[in-house]
């Protein structure tokens, strides 16, 4: 599955010079594996030069809390069933100007 744009709902992504930040994208049903994704950064038109780098490649298996045992310091215990993935990059700005950007990609199957 391609995505393109994608960007939080106030608006594009913003970093500084020498700046990273991690971005995480999920998509489907919860449980849905979508297999190896590749996820760059776009930089916007209209703005002074500047590079973008991505990095750390990650994909998450997380789950929904599924228990609190409170006796003490509470205990979260997880539900099985209630698996899903995420997939996750580090962006850094190593370029010399200040960027807005959003971000694209898709699977590698």
């Amino acid at each position: 599955m391609a995505f393109n744009g994608l960007q939080p709902a106030s608006g594009p992504f913003f970093l500084a010079p020498g700046q990273s930040i991690g971005i995480n994208v999920w998509f489907g049903d919860p449980g849905d594996d979508h297999g190896a994704q590749w996820i760059m950064a776009h930089p916007l038109a209209g703005q002074p030069p500047t590079e973008l780098r991505v990095s750390d490649f990650s994909k998450i298996l997380d789950y929904s809390i599924g228990t609190v045992t409170e006796n003490g310091p509470p205990v979260y215990g997880y539900d099985p069933n209630s698996f899903y993935y995420r997939y996750g990059v580090t962006v850094t700005n190593v370029g010399g100007n200040g960027v807005l950007f959003n971000v694209q990609g898709g699977g590698n199957t």
